[in-house]
């Protein structure tokens, strides 16, 4: 029994860090499972199909060559590029933050967890770095389909209110709503 209990345990260690070389293959694979495991809805019309062909690409060479530049510019300017990624204790990744800090605000680009990877604590933990990381004097902001209520709830607690500006129907598909931290509830 006890070695069962082990097993899970161990089951359940994951490591946050910067992403290297090599990396950018593993998180465009968790890109595309992570958007499978959210948003596929075939009574919806969001089916394996419909995913490959809005966000297929992230997985394919084109994105791997997108990442490795991003590694490269957060390597040589990291207070204008944060980049994480959370690998489980089989080295596999599980999960990725993209941040930037733009002329008017700190854009959370994306926060992905494969749903092995949820529950963990991990969103927070992410979120947290990237609340400390943001210029304080700016608003962060961030882009979530309307959809997913689960992330708009996460966000909300990290102080995010969704905009009056109207959704944006992304790709014909999902709708797109902005979400914004305002500068005063920057700790």
């Amino acid at each position: 029994m006890i070695e069962n209990i082990n097993n899970n345990i161990e089951k359940l260690s994951f490591t946050i860090e910067t992403p290297k070389e090599g990396d950018e293959v593993g998180i465009g694979q968790a890109h595309k499972q992570a958007w499978s495991e959210t948003y596929m809805n075939p009574k919806d019309g969001i089916t394996e199909e419909v995913i490959n062909d809005l966000i297929g690409h992230v997985a394919e060479e084109e994105g791997n060559d997108y990442r490795k530049n991003i590694f490269n510019e957060a390597s040589v300017a990291p207070e204008k590029i944060l980049y994480r990624v959370i690998k489980n204790n089989n080295g596999k990744i599980v999960g990725f933050m993209h941040c930037t800090k733009e002329e008017e605000y700190n854009e959370l680009g994306g926060l992905y967890l494969l749903d092995e990877a949820k529950g963990a604590g991990l969103g927070g933990r992410l979120m947290e770095e990237f609340l400390a990381w943001a210029d304080k004097g700016r608003p962060c902001q961030l882009e979530v389909f309307a959809s997913n209520e689960n992330a708009i709830g996460f966000y909300t607690k990290y102080g995010f209110k969704k905009t009056d500006k109207p959704a944006e129907h992304w790709k014909g598909k999902l709708d797109l709503i902005v979400m914004v931290r305002p500068v005063e509830s920057i700790d």
